[in-house]
């Protein structure tokens, strides 16, 4: 790997990341190689046994003059007697090796619930450092957690060693008991020269009997900043205290769950059945996907984590009525699915304590207090919003409708006529509506009533609009949103105002998002092979892996950095865009 100079010295560690990742970390490993210093080399006392010669000296007995110096005194005698007199001989030097063994570093890193986060970032650049410290002195280096006494030392900073570091996590601090145990077991090693303790910053903690070092971490806990802190104490110096400051959060992330850009998602097979047969949506909080099945149930896929945690199953969930589902999400905890029953729809929610059961409650039509509900198409599922304990949805042309349950009486009171998109945060709703005669396309907030603010749209078409999760680029009041100005053009609103984009020619617009790493709105593109999918800004792209075969339905999500798609052939992948990676790809059987 081609690394600046300055990070030579730690390049054979370095060259096991992907090089955006070693050149983050390079900055934390120089900063904290400086506070750790180097290993100290023990001099040789010259007390040994004698064992032959080993070099040149200029004092010693006359028996150990060298032979070119008797000859100097038959052939010079007078020059030798100078050269005796003035301090001049050489002797041979006699060997005294001192028995000791092998030198050896050794690093117990504290798994406790105080290293989670950031400082296990310091800790992985503690365990390059030490690594690559040890090596310079010519000494053995091996490390261990603290809260595992029992457990052999690692010997090789590998890929298979980091991710046994990163992983190793405990809900408790390490004992009294633990340290002693680390004690008793090195105390008997003459060879150990070097000892640490990485990571321990909490009061009380019992010095081990070889005279370990601390090397204390804790997070400088400062929103502003991505810092942690470090504290250098070893017996008989003075303590040293820096400051590391960290990568940004996406790399962050990265270096804590994926740092060589190896996890992959293994394929779950999942029945026939269980394959979408309409949109995907998700729900408020970003956690489930809901699509329509087959034979009209509703699938309920859950999110991942990550590529490494184990997927949930897929629940698909059979109202058991032959009106399919016409919406579906979340109700607190509940899974809730919306169907139509004449001329009114009917909300189904689970049971607290049996999620396969549903109860039913009704809201027939009401045309004196508002419109009808339109039927939504058979291949269409819409999403169930939800602002604090208000339920709303929107039926076939995009009309916004509220669930109204009052003095014994339900009934649906309509919001807006029409919309183009819409999503519900915590506290309110936000929501598009289209030009029409008379009144210009705009984007309204709402706590669950009548539009409380409004954003005019003047000059914009807004006939297609996407609301997307934009961290920190999002308005505080309706996120990121994308809203088709033109046949051309394309307007991103979000915090610091609008911009317009011109997506690439034959690709469509499926979403909005944010290009990870980067203060830069983006549009979701699928691109004219329908396999592709693209996050295009002003100041970069993002291709995400292709598909197996032809996309069918995006959706990406508006509260957390996670697309889905499904293909013609039925496959399910939803992708991570925080962690650059697919975290589930479901496959029906018989599917390759």
């Amino acid at each position: 790997m081609d690394l600046p100079q300055p990070l030579a010295p730690w390049g054979p560690y370095l060259s096991l990341f992907p090089r955006d990742l070693a050149l983050s970390l390079g900055p934390v490993l120089q900063r904290l190689s400086l506070a750790v210093g180097p290993l100290r080399v023990r001099r040789p006392s010259g007390e040994g046994d004698p064992d032959g010669f080993d070099g040149l000296d200029r004092h010693g007995p006359y028996e150990r003059l060298l032979p070119s110096e008797w000859l100097l005194a038959e052939e010079a005698p007078e020059e030798f007697l100078r050269r005796a007199a003035a301090g001049e001989h050489t002797f041979l030097r006699t060997s005294r090796p001192e028995p000791g063994g092998t030198r050896i570093s050794v690093a117990l890193f504290d798994a406790g619930p105080g290293q989670l986060g950031s400082p296990r970032i310091a800790q992985l650049a503690a365990l390059i450092v030490l690594a690559r410290r040890a090596e310079a002195a010519g000494a053995r280096f091996g490390w261990a957690v603290l809260q595992e006494p029992a457990s052999p030392l690692l010997t090789e900073v590998t890929p298979a060693a980091v991710l046994r570091l990163l992983a190793s996590r405990t809900s408790f601090e390490a004992t009294d008991s633990q340290i002693e145990a680390w004690s008793t077991r090195l105390s008997g090693w003459k060879e150990l020269d070097d000892a640490w303790i990485v990571g321990v910053h909490h009061p009380g903690v019992p010095p081990l009997d070889c005279s370990a070092s601390l090397l204390q971490i804790w997070d400088a806990l400062d929103p502003r900043v991505r810092r942690v802190k470090v504290a250098v104490r070893r017996a008989g110096l003075p303590a040293g205290e820096v400051a590391l400051d960290l990568p940004d959060d996406a790399t962050c992330a990265r270096l804590l769950r994926d740092p060589f850009g190896a996890e992959a998602s293994v394929p779950r097979r999942v029945a026939p059945g269980a394959a979408p047969a309409s949109n995907l949506v998700f729900s408020g909080n970003g956690t489930k996907i809901f699509a329509r099945g087959r034979e009209g149930e509703v699938l309920a896929i859950p999110v991942p984590n990550s590529p490494r945690a184990v997927p949930g199953r897929v629940r698909r969930y059979d109202i058991g009525q032959r009106a399919p589902a016409v919406a579906a999400g979340l109700a607190g905890r509940a899974v809730a699915v919306v169907t139509t029953r004449d001329g009114g729809v009917v909300l189904h929610l689970t049971h607290k304590r049996d999620d396969s059961a549903f109860y039913q409650i009704s809201f027939p039509e009401d045309p004196a207090r508002a419109a009808g509900f339109q039927p939504v198409p058979g291949d269409c599922l819409r999403p169930l919003l939800q602002v604090r304990s208000r339920l709303l949805v929107l039926d076939g042309e995009g009309g916004l409708f509220r669930f109204q349950d009052a003095g014994g009486e339900r009934w649906l009171l309509r919001l807006a006529p029409r919309t183009v998109a819409a999503v519900s945060f915590p506290a309110h709703v936000a929501w598009v509506e289209p030009a029409s005669p008379g009144r210009s396309a705009r984007i309204c907030i709402s706590g669950g009533g009548s539009p409380s603010e409004v954003r005019d749209l003047e000059g914009t078409s807004a006939d297609e609009a996407f609301f997307g999760c934009g961290g920190g680029l999002a308005h505080p009041q309706y996120g990121l949103v994308a809203v088709r100005r033109d046949e051309w053009t394309w307007t991103i609103f979000f915090r610091e105002g609008a911009r317009d984009l011109t997506p690439f020619s034959r690709s469509r617009v499926v979403g909005v998002g944010r290009i990870p790493g980067r203060e830069d709105p983006a549009l979701l593109l699928l691109d004219e092979d329908r396999r592709t999918l693209v996050l295009t800004g002003l100041r970069g792209t993002r291709t995400l892996p292709p598909a197996s075969s032809p996309i069918e339905h995006v959706a990406a999500s508006h509260t957390a950095p996670t697309i889905a798609y499904s293909t013609v052939d039925g496959e399910v992948v939803i992708y991570s865009l925080k962690r650059n990676a697919v975290v589930a790809r479901l496959v029906p059987e018989g599917e390759g």
